[in-house]
Protein backbone atom coordinates (compact mmCIF):
# COMPACT_ATOMS: atom_id res chain seq x y z
CA UNK A 1 0.00 0.00 0.00
CA UNK A 2 1.71 3.36 -0.79
CA UNK A 3 2.17 5.76 1.90
CA UNK A 4 0.88 8.84 2.91
CA UNK A 5 2.94 11.61 1.54
CA UNK A 6 1.59 13.86 4.39
CA UNK A 7 2.65 11.64 7.25
CA UNK A 8 6.20 10.85 9.18
CA UNK A 9 6.40 9.40 12.61
CA UNK A 10 9.33 10.94 14.49
CA UNK A 11 10.15 10.98 18.48
CA UNK A 12 11.67 13.10 21.05
CA UNK A 13 11.72 14.69 24.51
CA UNK A 14 7.90 16.65 25.15
CA UNK A 15 8.28 20.24 26.15
CA UNK A 16 5.48 22.31 26.42
CA UNK A 17 2.48 20.39 26.12
CA UNK A 18 -1.21 22.31 26.14
CA UNK A 19 -2.76 18.19 25.15
CA UNK A 20 -6.43 20.04 26.06
CA UNK A 21 -8.32 22.15 24.94
CA UNK A 22 -9.08 24.00 28.08
CA UNK A 23 -5.28 24.13 28.60
CA UNK A 24 -4.85 25.81 25.17
CA UNK A 25 -7.62 28.17 25.71
CA UNK A 26 -6.24 29.27 28.73
CA UNK A 27 -2.48 29.83 27.23
CA UNK A 28 -4.40 31.66 24.36
CA UNK A 29 -5.67 34.50 27.20
CA UNK A 30 -2.51 35.52 28.13
CA UNK A 31 -0.68 35.82 24.59
CA UNK A 32 -1.26 38.53 21.92
CA UNK A 33 -4.58 36.09 20.00
CA UNK A 34 -6.69 34.98 23.08
CA UNK A 35 -9.36 32.80 21.84
CA UNK A 36 -13.45 33.27 22.43
CA UNK A 37 -13.71 29.86 24.16
CA UNK A 38 -12.24 26.28 24.36
CA UNK A 39 -13.99 25.17 21.40
CA UNK A 40 -12.29 27.72 19.51
CA UNK A 41 -9.01 26.45 20.52
CA UNK A 42 -6.14 24.46 19.39
CA UNK A 43 -3.69 21.87 21.54
CA UNK A 44 0.18 21.98 20.61
CA UNK A 45 3.21 20.12 21.83
CA UNK A 46 6.91 20.48 20.74
CA UNK A 47 9.30 17.58 20.75
CA UNK A 48 12.75 18.30 21.23
CA UNK A 49 14.90 16.26 18.68
CA UNK A 50 18.10 14.83 18.00
CA UNK A 51 19.76 15.11 15.43
CA UNK A 52 18.63 11.78 13.70
CA UNK A 53 15.06 12.44 13.87
CA UNK A 54 15.72 16.16 13.01
CA UNK A 55 17.35 14.72 9.68
CA UNK A 56 14.07 12.04 9.12
CA UNK A 57 11.86 14.81 9.00
CA UNK A 58 13.68 17.00 6.73
CA UNK A 59 14.43 14.49 4.37
CA UNK A 60 11.07 13.47 4.43
CA UNK A 61 9.65 17.19 3.83
CA UNK A 62 12.47 17.65 1.14
CA UNK A 63 12.02 14.42 -0.97
CA UNK A 64 8.42 13.24 -0.35
CA UNK A 65 5.74 15.85 1.28
CA UNK A 66 6.60 18.89 -0.24
CA UNK A 67 7.48 17.55 -4.31
CA UNK A 68 3.60 16.03 -3.52
CA UNK A 69 2.50 19.76 -2.95
CA UNK A 70 4.01 20.88 -5.65
CA UNK A 71 2.36 18.18 -7.79
CA UNK A 72 -0.56 18.91 -6.26
CA UNK A 73 -0.13 22.78 -7.33
CA UNK A 74 0.94 21.62 -11.43
CA UNK A 75 -2.41 18.84 -11.23
CA UNK A 76 -4.56 22.64 -10.15
CA UNK A 77 -5.66 21.53 -6.97
CA UNK A 78 -5.96 24.14 -4.29
CA UNK A 79 -5.35 22.31 -0.98
CA UNK A 80 -1.84 21.62 -0.04
CA UNK A 81 -0.53 23.27 -2.99
CA UNK A 82 2.57 24.66 -3.65
CA UNK A 83 5.24 26.16 -6.71
CA UNK A 84 8.80 24.71 -7.43
CA UNK A 85 9.86 28.40 -6.26
CA UNK A 86 7.94 28.73 -3.20
CA UNK A 87 9.04 25.11 -2.58
CA UNK A 88 12.43 26.25 -2.54
CA UNK A 89 12.44 29.32 -0.65
CA UNK A 90 10.76 26.84 2.00
CA UNK A 91 13.72 24.31 1.86
CA UNK A 92 16.33 27.48 1.64
CA UNK A 93 14.90 28.61 5.00
CA UNK A 94 14.85 25.05 6.65
CA UNK A 95 18.76 24.62 5.42
CA UNK A 96 19.77 27.30 7.66
CA UNK A 97 19.19 27.30 11.06
CA UNK A 98 19.78 30.41 11.74
CA UNK A 99 16.44 31.64 10.13
CA UNK A 100 14.32 28.85 13.02
CA UNK A 101 13.37 31.68 15.48
CA UNK A 102 12.48 34.98 15.10
CA UNK A 103 13.81 35.69 11.48
CA UNK A 104 11.56 33.66 10.22
CA UNK A 105 9.97 34.70 6.97
CA UNK A 106 7.92 31.61 6.51
CA UNK A 107 5.76 29.04 8.21
CA UNK A 108 7.71 25.57 9.09
CA UNK A 109 7.61 23.28 12.43
CA UNK A 110 11.41 23.98 13.07
CA UNK A 111 12.35 25.83 15.87
CA UNK A 112 15.52 26.37 17.64
CA UNK A 113 15.91 24.77 21.14
CA UNK A 114 14.71 27.36 23.68
CA UNK A 115 17.35 28.67 25.64
CA UNK A 116 15.88 28.15 28.93
CA UNK A 117 15.61 24.75 28.05
CA UNK A 118 19.23 23.98 26.15
CA UNK A 119 20.76 22.47 29.81
CA UNK A 120 18.08 20.47 30.51
CA UNK A 121 18.12 18.58 27.14
CA UNK A 122 21.73 18.89 25.67
CA UNK A 123 21.01 16.19 23.17
CA UNK A 124 18.08 18.19 21.46
CA UNK A 125 18.88 20.08 18.18
CA UNK A 126 15.48 21.62 16.77
CA UNK A 127 12.10 21.56 18.59
CA UNK A 128 9.57 20.61 16.64
CA UNK A 129 6.53 22.49 16.86
CA UNK A 130 3.03 19.75 16.40
CA UNK A 131 -0.38 21.14 16.74
CA UNK A 132 -3.75 19.23 17.10
CA UNK A 133 -7.07 19.65 15.60
CA UNK A 134 -8.86 23.35 16.38
CA UNK A 135 -11.19 22.20 19.29
CA UNK A 136 -10.25 18.57 20.08
CA UNK A 137 -7.92 17.49 22.74
CA UNK A 138 -4.84 15.69 21.43
CA UNK A 139 -5.28 11.87 22.49
CA UNK A 140 -2.61 10.76 24.81
CA UNK A 141 -1.25 6.97 24.70
CA UNK A 142 1.26 4.67 25.92
CA UNK A 143 3.91 2.11 24.70
CA UNK A 144 3.32 -1.06 26.85
CA UNK A 145 6.53 -3.23 27.08
CA UNK A 146 4.60 -6.15 29.10
CA UNK A 147 1.57 -6.94 31.88
CA UNK A 148 3.65 -5.05 34.70
CA UNK A 149 2.87 -1.53 32.71
CA UNK A 150 -0.60 -2.04 33.28
CA UNK A 151 -2.82 -0.23 35.59
CA UNK A 152 -5.03 -3.23 35.38
CA UNK A 153 -3.80 -6.62 34.08
CA UNK A 154 -5.66 -8.13 31.25
CA UNK A 155 -5.49 -12.07 30.97
CA UNK A 156 -6.70 -11.41 26.97
CA UNK A 157 -3.67 -9.54 25.97
CA UNK A 158 -1.34 -12.21 24.61
CA UNK A 159 1.56 -10.34 22.93
CA UNK A 160 3.34 -7.28 23.63
CA UNK A 161 4.11 -4.81 22.85
CA UNK A 162 1.31 -2.61 22.33
CA UNK A 163 0.08 0.88 22.61
CA UNK A 164 -2.72 1.73 24.79
CA UNK A 165 -4.40 4.66 26.47
CA UNK A 166 -2.08 6.42 28.86
CA UNK A 167 -4.79 6.62 31.44
CA UNK A 168 -4.99 2.64 31.21
CA UNK A 169 -1.05 2.13 31.91
CA UNK A 170 1.32 3.21 34.89
CA UNK A 171 2.79 6.32 32.92
CA UNK A 172 2.03 9.99 32.89
CA UNK A 173 2.44 12.85 30.32
CA UNK A 174 5.28 15.21 31.34
CA UNK A 175 7.39 17.64 30.09
CA UNK A 176 11.05 15.39 29.54
CA UNK A 177 9.61 12.30 28.71
CA UNK A 178 10.28 10.37 25.00
CA UNK A 179 7.25 11.13 23.40
CA UNK A 180 6.01 9.78 19.29
CA UNK A 181 3.89 11.31 17.38
CA UNK A 182 2.46 10.40 13.61
CA UNK A 183 2.92 13.79 12.14
CA UNK A 184 0.24 14.96 9.79
CA UNK A 185 2.51 17.71 7.42
CA UNK A 186 0.40 20.62 5.43
CA UNK A 187 0.89 23.26 3.23
CA UNK A 188 -0.72 26.45 2.69
CA UNK A 189 -0.58 30.28 1.84
CA UNK A 190 -0.19 32.92 4.73
CA UNK A 191 -1.39 35.80 2.75
CA UNK A 192 1.29 35.96 -0.41
CA UNK A 193 3.85 34.14 1.62
CA UNK A 194 4.30 30.02 1.93
CA UNK A 195 4.63 27.44 4.64
CA UNK A 196 4.11 23.95 5.84
CA UNK A 197 3.15 23.05 9.58
CA UNK A 198 2.75 19.88 11.25
CA UNK A 199 -0.35 18.42 13.12
CA UNK A 200 -1.35 15.20 14.77
CA UNK A 201 -4.11 13.64 16.98
CA UNK A 202 -2.33 11.56 19.37
CA UNK A 203 1.02 11.94 21.44
CA UNK A 204 2.22 8.47 21.96
CA UNK A 205 4.92 8.23 25.50
CA UNK A 206 7.34 5.68 25.11
CA UNK A 207 9.99 6.22 28.14
CA UNK A 208 10.85 7.98 30.84
CA UNK A 209 12.96 11.05 30.59
CA UNK A 210 14.75 13.51 32.55
CA UNK A 211 11.81 16.26 33.82
CA UNK A 212 12.14 19.31 32.36
CA UNK A 213 10.65 22.43 33.85
CA UNK A 214 11.19 21.61 37.91
CA UNK A 215 10.66 18.45 39.61
CA UNK A 216 13.56 17.19 41.74
CA UNK A 217 14.39 12.84 42.26
CA UNK A 218 13.04 11.82 46.24
CA UNK A 219 16.58 11.98 48.74
CA UNK A 220 15.43 9.02 50.16
CA UNK A 221 17.84 9.76 53.21
CA UNK A 222 16.12 13.07 53.92
CA UNK A 223 12.82 11.92 53.79
CA UNK A 224 13.42 9.83 56.90
CA UNK A 225 15.16 12.48 59.52
CA UNK A 226 12.98 14.91 61.67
Amino acid sequence: MQKNPQTVTIRGRLSYPTFTIDQAYELAQKGKFPTKSPADSTPSFQLLVEKDQLQKLIEHARTVFLPWCVQRGNDGEKKNALTTGDVKKLLAQVDDVAQWGDAAIYNSPFKPVPEKTVEAAPEAVASITVRGSKGQNIELKAVVADESELLIPDPDILAFPLIKPIAQTVHEMYAGANVAATLNLYAYYNGKLPGFSASASVAVFKADGERIGGGVAVDEEEMFLD
